[in-house]
């Protein structure tokens, strides 16, 4: 009989989901990077990034600087063997420059919801899929 594939406790993995996002509230592109694998994998709506450059020249450097000090609000967790779907908020000020659009100071606040699959032994981010109106968010920064 075949072993069964590790399960992360819920408690680590948790932990792991927690401590992501708080990584995202600053500005720092390398500690946020540190949570991705090499070759992940994120599919935002209209975006599918394939690698840890793609997903920072087209994720993290736009967020960082259109909305810097954000807050990623973990709301409710599911979780599998090595992979955890996050229903979560997004809120923050549009302070940069986001989709084209100068800052505009503008509150924002999106609902979404992610799974992540990712590796407990090396505490990263392997794939992941992040659901959120894209439209919605636009429409707050005057984008549309």
């Amino acid at each position: 009989m075949g072993s069964s594939p590790a399960v992360a406790p819920v408690t680590d993995a948790g932990a792991f989901i927690n401590e992501y996002f708080r990584v995202w509230q600053g500005t720092d592109e390398e500690r946020i990077l540190a949570y991705y694998t090499d070759d992940v994998s994120l599919v935002i709506p209209g975006t599918t990034m394939n690698g840890k450059a793609a997903v920072r020249d087209q994720f993290v450097r736009p967020f960082i600087a259109g909305f810097p000090g954000n807050l990623h609000i973990a709301k409710n967790m599911i979780f599998g063997p090595n992979v955890v779907v996050v229903e979560w908020s997004f809120e923050a000020e549009h302070k940069g420059p986001f989709a084209g659009r100068a800052a505009t100071g503008a509150k924002v606040k999106v609902p979404g919801c992610s799974v992540y699959e990712y590796d407990p032994a090396r505490r990263q981010i392997t794939g992941g899929r992040i659901y959120f109106d894209i439209g919605t968010l636009l429409r707050q920064i005057g984008a549309m």
